[in-house]
């Protein structure tokens, strides 16, 4: 497996990281996790705890679409060695954006989450060169 594919795999891990984050913040804001309306609950979360299940509902988001970025450049025949820069960019970018995102740095959460997309037209851009 080339290692854009494990990228894949990671930012979905990072987006389970943010739920089980974002589920000890809202039982620590509220006292309890509501299994049985969590979304209702989430609604009423404010502070930290609500920016981290914004950060996870956004990598939930954009995964699918780093994920057929680097589906479309392998089936292009992009290299591995030449799709795995973008990708761990892509992967540092949504690190990045999570903490970014947490803490309220607004502006740079905005310039990362830029470098994620710039990261995915990265590979679609060497899907097409390759194509003959």
């Amino acid at each position: 497996m080339t290692p854009a594919f494990w990228c894949i795999i990671i930012s979905f891990l990072i987006n389970y990281l943010l739920a089980a984050i974002g589920g000890w913040l809202t039982v620590r804001q509220t006292g309890r996790f509501d299994i049985n309306q969590p979304r209702i609950q989430e609604r009423e979360l404010t502070g930290a705890a609500a920016r981290v299940q914004a950060a996870q509902a956004n990598g939930w988001e954009v995964t699918p679409v780093f994920a057929c970025c680097v589906f479309i450049a392998h089936f292009a025949d992009v290299p591995p060695e030449q799709s795995t820069l973008p990708a761990y960019l892509f992967v540092i970018s949504r690190v990045l954006y999570m903490v970014c995102y947490a803490c309220k740095l607004s502006p740079w959460r905005t310039i990362v989450f830029a470098v994620g997309l710039v990261a995915c037209a990265w590979l679609i851009r060497m899907a097409v060169i390759s194509t003959p």
